[in-house]
């Protein structure tokens, strides 16, 4: 379910920044790690979809674990999972690949800005309005992100966790994300009577 709304929003992306750029034949964000053990894991001159956080969102948790079912059985599950995914798209443009010592700095930022207006233009993926979901996961029903701000303090601190200096990127919150396994735990027929001991011992 978490790489199928990557991978969907990734391809999104993509198509839009190609639209914007006049070149359908080069991808330009790729979902991919932020670091690994020999530094930046994103291509060069490209941007990076990562995957930083995992929420579980408690506010709107279904309590509920009994159902009945098409055929009027009792099937116990556990509740479904509610989650938030915390998603960092890093322009990561230094002419590594050209063995050039500058930084294409302001490439980095335009290609950026293309992702940050495709999410200002759309923020709010159906399969009635995105019908490339369904090809994703039949289950994704509703994916809504949201630009999400941090402090200096906290970007301070990702970039030194990861060990890598700062690139240009933004943050965004995706929610909610539904994972229901329906697993059943106990099956049995409802009940239908109560019936009541109505004698008393004199």
């Amino acid at each position: 379910m978490l790489h199928s709304v990557l991978e969907f929003l990734t391809q999104e992306i993509n198509g839009f920044i190609k639209l914007k750029v006049g070149d359908p034949s080069q991808d330009r964000i790729y979902l991919s790690g932020v670091t690994n053990e020999t530094g930046i894991a994103i291509p060069d001159q490209s941007l990076g979809l990562s995957l930083i956080n995992i929420e579980e969102e408690r506010t709107a948790k279904e309590q509920q674990s009994k159902f009945i079912n098409s055929v009027g059985k009792v099937e116990k599950r556990n509740p479904e999972i509610l989650l938030n995914l915390y998603v960092l798209i890093t322009a990561n443009f230094q002419n590594k690949a050209q063995l050039n010592d500058t930084d294409d700095y302001v490439e980095g930022l335009k290609q950026l800005s293309y992702a940050i207006a495709f999410f200002q233009s759309k923020n709010v993926f159906t399969p009635e309005n995105s019908p490339a979901m369904a090809g994703f996961d039949p289950n994704l029903k509703k994916i809504v992100v949201e630009l999400y701000s941090y402090s200096f303090e906290q970007l301070y601190n990702f970039w030194s966790v990861v060990g890598a200096k700062y690139l240009p990127s933004v943050l965004y919150k995706i929610k909610t994300i539904q994972i229901q396994e329906n697993a059943i735990q106990e099956s049995g027929d409802p009940i239908e009577q109560i019936f009541l001991n109505s004698l008393h011992k004199s």
